[in-house]
C-alpha cells in the first residue's frame, strides 16, 4: 500500500485448503462495516482498499493497491467485527479465500497457521501509522497543489492520524482478546481442588502465560511461562509458547521433560533473539499426595500448608538461551488442606513511588495475613493482589502480574 514494506507470509501451505474464486474489474470483495468471516489471498489480479470517513459515506479515502502475494481479512477468523475497509477489484482477480469454519478446523490440525495469523496481526499493527502517514503525504501534496489553507491541511492531517490510531487501537483489542481466550481465566475447580487466577497485564497485552489440565484422574499439570519484554512483542512469544506447549503437554511424563522439550523446541525453530522465556511446570499426583516440579528461572512457587509457607526453591536455566539444558525434577508432599500458588516475577519486583522493591517479605506477610483471616483460595489470591496494588499506590506496573492458585481449605 504505497511504497513501504508490506507484511508478507508464505501461504503456500493454506492454498490447497482455500476456495478459488474469480472476481471481475469493479465488484466489491469486502465492504466496509460488514461483519466478516473469510480471509484472503490473492492469486492473480489486483484489488483497492479504500473506506469511507464516516458513516454518511461523503467522504473517501484511498489506501491503496494489494497485488498478487498479498492477503488481507485475516482479523475476520477471529471475530465477526465489522468490517473497516472496503476492498473491490480494480482488475480482474482470482483470489483463495478461507471462511472462519475452515480455520477453526485448521487450528487443530496446524499449529503453523496459528503462529501465521499472529505474525500477521504483529506486522499489521507496525505497519499500520506508517501506511497512514504515507496517504497523508499524498493527501498534503494534494492540498498543496490546490492551495488550501494550512488549517485544512491541519485538519486533514488530524482526521487521518486520528484513523491510523485508532487501526493500532482496533488491533490490539484483538491481540488482547486472543490472548484472554486461551487462558482459562473462567476456571473454578480441577479434580475436587479449588482452582483461581488472576491476570493483569502492563498494557493491552502481557508477556504472562499460563495452563492447566487434567492429565490423569489423580494428576493434574500446572504451566507459567514469563516472556522477556512487555506488550505486542512478549505476548506473541506467549502465543508460540501456548502452541507448542499444547503439543507435548498431554504425552510428556514429568515437569522437567516438558521444560527439556520446550528449550529443544526454541532453541531449533525460534533463535536466540528475543525469544527467551522463564517458565516453572507442577504436577499434583492426587492419588499418591506429591507435588512434583520443575522451573527453568522462574521464581519460586509457594505451598502454604496449615502450619508454614514454603518456597519451592531450586532454579535452572531460562527457556530459549542454550540448547542440551538438563532440568531437575524436586518432589514434596502436598495433601488435604495445602494450597499451591505459582506468581510472575511482576509482582515481586513491583516498586512504589518511593523505589521500594515489594518482594518476598512483603508477599510472605500477605500469605499470613490471609491464612489468620482464614480466607479460602480465591479470597486469599485477592488479598494478595489488593495488596500488590495497595503497595505500588499511584506508581505504575513495571511487568505483567499473574498469580495461579490451587489446593483446598485447611
Amino acid at each position: 500500500m504505497g511504497t513501504e514494506e508490506k507484511p508478507t507470509a508464505d501461504l503456500s501451505f493454506l492454498k490447497k485448503e482455500m476456495k478459488p474464486a474469480f472476481f471481475q474489474k469493479g465488484s466489491l470483495i469486502i465492504e466496509q462495516y460488514s461483519l466478516g468471516d473469510s480471509f484472503y489471498f490473492i492469486e492473480s489480479g489486483t484489488v483497492e482498499v479504500w473506506k469511507y470517513l464516516d458513516e454518511s459515506k461523503q467522504e473517501v479515502l484511498i489506501i491503496g493497491d494489494l497485488v498478487s502475494g498479498d492477503y488481507f481479512g485475516e482479523i475476520a477468523l477471529i471475530d465477526s467485527a465489522p468490517r473497516t475497509v472496503n476492498i473491490s477489484a480494480k482488475e480482474d482477480s482470482t483470489l483463495f479465500i478461507l471462511t472462519r469454519e475452515d480455520f477453526h478446523r485448521l487450528l487443530q490440525t496446524s499449529p503453523e497457521l496459528t503462529l501465521t495469523l499472529l505474525k500477521l496481526l504483529t506486522a499489521r499493527i507496525r505497519n499500520a501509522e506508517q501506511r497512514e502517514n504515507q496517504v497523508l503525504i499524498e493527501k498534503n501534496r494534494e492540498l498543496r497543489i490546490q492551495n488550501e489553507t494550512l488549517e485544512e491541511m491541519v485538519k486533514e492531517r488530524t482526521a487521518k492520524l486520528t484513523q491510523s490510531l485508532k487501526i493500532i487501537q482496533e488491533d490490539l483489542e484483538t491481540a488482547k482478546t486472543i490472548q484472554r481466550n486461551i487462558l482459562p481465566l473462567g476456571l473454578k475447580y480441577v479434580a475436587h481442588l479449588d482452582f483461581g487466577s488472576r491476570f493483569e497485564p502492563m498494557a493491552e497485552v502481557g508477556g504472562d502465560i499460563f495452563d492447566v489440565i487434567r492429565l490423569e484422574k489423580s494428576k493434574i499439570r500446572l504451566f507459567l511461562a514469563d516472556a522477556i519484554g512487555h506488550g505486542v512483542q512478549a505476548a506473541l512469544i506467549t502465543m508460540a509458547i501456548k502452541a507448542e506447549y499444547d503439543h507435548i503437554k498431554h504425552n510428556t511424563p514429568n515437569p522437567a521433560d516438558v521444560l527439556y522439550a520446550l528449550n529443544q523446541i526454541f532453541s531449533d525453530r525460534y533463535g536466540k533473539k528475543s525469544n527467551q522465556f522463564t517458565a516453572v511446570v507442577v504436577d499434583l499426583n492426587l492419588e499418591e499426595n506429591i507435588l512434583t516440579y520443575s522451573s527453568a528461572g522462574h521464581n519460586e512457587p509457594y505451598v502454604v500448608t496449615k502450619a508454614r509457607v514454603i518456597p519451592l526453591a531450586e532454579s535452572g536455566v531460562m527457556l530459549g538461551l542454550e540448547k542440551d539444558v538438563e532440568y531437575s525434577n524436586h518432589s514434596m508432599p502436598f495433601g488435604l488442606g495445602d494450597r499451591l500458588f505459582m506468581i510472575s516475577d511482576g509482582y515481586l519486583e513491583q516498586e512504589n513511588k518511593e523505589g521500594i522493591l515489594l518482594g518476598e517479605t512483603k508477599l510472605l506477610s500477605s500469605f499470613e495475613s490471609a491464612k489468620s483471616l482464614d480466607l479460602n483460595l480465591t479470597d486469599t489470591i485477592n488479598l494478595l493482589m489488593d495488596d500488590f496494588h495497595s503497595f505500588r499506590g499511584d506508581a505504575s506496573m513495571m511487568d505483567d502480574v499473574t498469580i495461579l492458585g490451587i489446593g483446598t481449605t485447611y
